[in-house]
C-alpha cells in the first residue's frame, strides 16, 4: 500500500506541473508519464485480477505512448509556437492549484465508497479533475486546453480505479480509445481552425462572437 500511495503522490505531481509549464513539449511529457504511473496503479489494484493488468495495458498503450505521439505529430504539423500563453501567471497558476487541491482534500473524503481499494485515491482524483478544469479556462490555445481535458479524464479514471474493484474491462478499453477518439477529431478541428483562422489562439476569436 506504501507504494501506491507514493504513485498516487506522484500523480497529483504530475497535476500541479501540467499546471505550472509553459512549454507545450514538457506538458506533453507530463501527460504521458502521468498515464504511466495511473497504468502502474492499475497493476498494483490488481490483486490476481487479469482485467486489470489488460487496462493497465491499454492504458499505457493507448494514453501513454499513442496519445502523446498524436500530439507531438499534431504540433509539428501545425507549426504553432511550442510555448504555452495563459491568462495567469505560473506563480497564480500555482496558487490556484495549491487552493482548488486544499479543496478537493477538504471534499474528498465525503465522496469515499466503503470497500474502497484506494480511499487515499480519491482526493487526488478530485484534484486532478479541478486542476484540468484550470488548465482548460486558464490557457489560450486550442491545443493546451485539449491537455487540460485529457488531465481531467485521467482523474476521473483514477476516481473508478479508487472507488471500485475495477470496471469491466470492456468499459475500460472503450473509455481509453474514446480519450483517443476525443483527441483525434479535436485534432481534425485545430487542423480547420489553423486553416481557416491561420492561429489557433481561442482567445482572438472571441472577437468573432456575435
Amino acid at each position: 500500500m506504501a507504494l501506491l500511495n507514493t504513485l498516487v503522490l506522484a500523480i497529483l505531481a504530475t497535476g500541479f506541473l501540467i499546471v505550472s509549464r509553459r512549454s507545450l513539449d514538457a506538458i506533453i511529457r507530463l501527460y504521458a508519464l502521468q498515464n504511466v504511473l495511473l497504468a502502474l496503479v492499475s497493476f498494483g489494484l490488481a490483486g490476481g485480477e487479469f482485467h486489470f493488468v489488460l487496462a493497465g495495458l491499454a492504458l499505457f498503450a493507448v494514453k501513454g505512448v499513442l496519445i502523446p505521439w498524436y500530439l507531438f505529430w499534431l504540433i509539428d504539423r501545425l507549426e504553432v509556437s511550442h510555448e504555452v500563453e495563459g491568462y495567469l501567471s505560473v506563480s497564480l497558476s500555482l496558487l490556484l492549484a495549491g487552493l482548488l487541491t486544499a479543496l478537493a482534500f477538504r471534499v474528498g473524503k465525503a465522496f469515499v465508497l466503503p470497500e474502497a481499494p484506494l480511499p487515499q485515491g480519491v482526493p487526488v482524483a478530485l484534484a486532478l479533475v479541478l486542476l484540468g478544469i484550470l488548465s482548460m479556462v486558464s490557457r489560450k490555445k486550442a491545443i493546451s486546453q485539449v491537455l487540460g481535458f485529457l488531465a481531467l479524464e485521467n482523474g476521473v479514471f483514477l476516481m473508478a480505479l479508487s472507488e471500485s474493484h475495477g470496471l469491466p474491462l470492456f468499459v475500460e478499453l472503450g473509455v481509453a480509445l474514446d480519450a483517443f477518439a476525443a483527441v483525434f477529431l479535436a485534432g481534425i478541428l485545430i487542423f480547420r481552425i489553423k486553416g481557416e483562422m491561420g492561429h489557433v489562439d481561442t482567445a482572438r476569436m472571441r472577437s468573432l462572437r456575435g
